[in-house]
């Protein structure tokens, strides 16, 4: 019986070896460095990232401090991007958004053509990398909201050979600026709903716009769509979304099972709740045969890693019982 057992514990550490090799090699790909952003005077003190204070009209340096903790020299790309709100409802820095057009400046304004830079850090040790932002001559309200994304050219070569670019590490440093403490009232506008492929998966974007100058935070996202004969066909229920200032964006509903629409009339009942407003959307949309078609959604796959293992581990299992029918035989024969 202990060979049996032994015989079926390769088998399976066997399988789980080859299933999970992929996932040991992208740990390799994460490169090992650290960020930190440099503090002006003007900085908020309770804040750990950019938290400025400014002035109309006024320059000043910011300052980034990439540390290398690996043993090679790394190239590190640094790269400044405006805030903009994701599909999934978050706060994103690294989608490289442009001006929204209700924005009256933006992140990317006051650094002018700094679009990013480089530097070359030696294996432990560090190096400053500074831009300079200036104001516009305008005074501005609200919050200009963008950041900073970093992250090793170097590693990104390696992992682009093997196929690994996903697990990159990636860091942000945000930069929040406000001239004065103005109280800024939101506005979230409803600019149409479409039905789309995402990943090959049926998604249902509703279409809204921050047209302030202020983040809608701790948002509660409320939406059911419903089709012919008052069938519910998608339902969100999502808390903790954030809103950036003065962003477009489409907020992505799965549907129930990830089933297609069909074409047709549907429903969308939504509501929003935020910090600082609350919002209600009672709007009907079409889906049509053209929509289905440009969407592009992938028939379900075959999952050939989990039917192997499958057929793996009912092998073992079947050893298993064979040895213990057999055994069962021999006793009853003795007896």
């Amino acid at each position: 019986m202990k060979k049996v057992l032994k015989l079926v514990l390769i088998v399976l550490m066997f399988a789980a070896g080859v299933f999970s090799f992929d996932t040991i090699t992208a740990k390799a790909a994460v490169n090992d460095f650290q960020v930190k952003a440099i503090l002006p005077s003007n900085n908020n003190p309770q804040s750990s990232y950019f938290d400025l204070k400014v002035k109309p009209n006024a320059e000043q340096t910011l300052r980034i401090r990439i540390t290398n903790n690996s043993s090679k020299r790394q190239l590190f790309n640094v790269k400044p991007n405006n805030a903009t709100t994701n599909s999934n409802g978050v706060i994103d820095y690294s989608l490289q958004a442009k001006k929204d057009a209700s924005a009256t400046t933006s992140f990317s304004d006051m650094l002018g053509d700094q679009t990013g830079k480089q530097v070359s850090v030696a294996g432990k040790s560090s190096a400053t990398v500074s831009f300079k932002l200036r104001t516009p001559k305008q005074s501005f309200d609200g919050t200009v909201l963008g950041g900073f994304i970093i992250y090793s050219a170097s590693a990104a070569e390696q992992a682009q050979k093997s196929k690994q670019s996903s697990n990159l590490a990636h860091y942000v440093i945000a930069a929040r600026l406000v001239e004065s403490t103005k109280q800024i009232t939101p506005d979230l506008v409803y600019h149409g709903t479409k039905y789309v492929g995402t990943n090959g998966l049926p998604r249902i974007q509703v279409n809204l716009q921050n047209t302030q100058p202020t983040i809608i935070g701790d948002v509660h996202f409320k939406a059911t769509v419903t089709g012919e004969g008052n069938k519910k066909v998608a339902k969100v229920d999502q808390k903790m979304l954030n809103f950036a200032p003065n962003s477009s964006f489409g907020y992505q509903l799965p549907t129930l099972n990830n089933q297609k629409l069909k074409s047709g009339q549907y429903r969308l009942n939504m509501t929003v709740k935020g910090d600082n407003g609350s919002w209600k959307f009672d709007k009907l949309f079409t889906v049509t045969d053209k929509d289905g078609k440009a969407a592009k959604i992938a028939k379900p796959g075959i999952n050939w890693k989990q039917i192997i293992m499958w057929i793996i581990e009912g092998l073992a299992v079947l050893i298993v019982l064979g040895y213990i029918i057999n055994k069962f035989r021999k006793w009853m024969k003795k007896d």
